[in-house]
């Protein structure tokens, strides 16, 4: 008789690195006869990146609104998500949302860079070829869908910039599009523990890799990033540390 555990919160375990080769998704799902049939089909990566230097996870909190992006371009990779295709073209840019990833193809953002989605949107018509699906998707925001493709890719060391993982109140700025074409107003002073969920966990998932968050005045819980084990893989450091020490072009 199998044994269940009732209330038992599955370990989360280190995943093996292994270079991604591309995978089999559900491509349609039909009803016939009262049977659900799903078609599937293999989606080879045509990606196939190389880590080079640091990953730098660009996230659009306002903590990064006075850094300039363009620093990042000599030491490393870029990876940013949504509209910050408006103003920086970084090396992947990732959605997950219909409303942003239709804007994003009737701009050919797809075209001018390595755009990751999920399956639903990769397999639009809209999408025209212009997207690649999010590697082994863990269904994730586009923020930590970046990170965890950094990883995917190879990268370890990888620096996650405008992370706030939260809404700053009423009046107050909560994402550098905000109140832009698809992003709404935000009046709460939320902390968005899911996303900062995510992250706790992919640190135990990725321990080989060393995550550093660069704010300048980190709320309390940015001090607090590992749970349970330390596993001694993340730190936090302000942006003058990170521009004088970890911006360093590489050969």
């Amino acid at each position: 008789m199998k044994q269940i555990n009732i209330g038992h919160k599955p370990t989360i375990q280190p995943i093996e690195w292994k270079q991604y080769k591309g995978e089999t998704i559900i491509v349609k799902t039909i009803i016939r006869k009262g049977q659900r049939i799903q078609e599937t089909q293999f989606y080879e990566d045509r990606v196939k990146a190389r880590p080079r230097g640091n990953a730098y996870i660009i996230g659009n909190g306002p903590s990064r609104k006075d850094f300039d992006l363009n620093l990042l371009k000599d030491s490393g990779q870029t990876y940013g998500c949504n509209a910050l295709y408006r103003d920086f073209l970084p090396d992947y840019i990732f959605s997950v949302d219909t409303k942003i990833t239709t804007e994003m193809c009737e701009n050919k953002v797809g075209m001018k860079t390595i755009h990751y989605a999920p399956a639903l949107e990769v397999n639009r018509k809209y999408s025209k070829g212009m997207l690649h699906l999010i590697p082994n998707n863990p269904h994730w925001i586009s923020g930590n869908a970046a990170f965890w493709t950094a990883a995917v890719h190879g990268h370890k060391n990888i620096f996650l910039i405008g992370f706030d993982f939260r809404e700053y109140g009423e009046g107050k700025l909560n994402n550098i599009y905000q109140d832009s074409p698809c992003y709404g107003e935000r009046k709460g002073g939320d902390i968005y523990e899911g996303w900062l969920k995510q992250f706790r966990d992919f640190i135990k998932m990725r321990p080989y890799c060393k995550f550093t968050i660069v704010h300048d005045d980190p709320p309390e819980y940015l001090n607090h990033l590992q749970t349970g084990t330390d596993l001694g893989n993340t730190r936090l450091i302000n942006y003058q540390q990170f521009i004088g020490e970890e911006i360093v072009p590489q050969n």
